[in-house]
């Protein structure tokens, strides 16, 4: 499941449920659209995984794929509130070395 938040210069895309093979696609599709279409409108990406209740290497390699296109397009990007799983995955992964956690 994705929702989006636009407020002061950050969009906030929060994800809940799973993100592995299946849902990662979509996921991804949704999160290239919505970075391209609000371009001009934030400086600030923020990937709310509190709902998050599975992840696995293709959730690191989703990541991975918006982390490049934002940097790319000149964003900061962040992690808001990971749920007890995502914070596992995302230590062991190392995302945390190159994309900060908000609390």
């Amino acid at each position: 499941m994705l929702n989006y938040e636009l407020r002061k210069g950050t969009l906030t895309v929060t994800l809940a449920g799973d993100i592995d093979h299946a849902s990662a696609p979509g996921m991804r599709v949704f999160m290239d659209n919505l970075i391209k279409k609000e371009n001009a409108l934030y400086d600030r990406f923020v990937l709310d995984m509190s709902g998050i209740t599975f992840m696995d290497s293709t959730a690191v390699g989703l990541i991975m794929g918006r982390y490049k296109l934002l940097k790319s397009l000149g964003k900061a990007v962040n992690f808001l509130k990971p749920s007890a799983v995502a914070d596992k995955v995302l230590k062991v992964s190392g995302l945390y070395t190159i994309i900060n956690r908000l609390e």
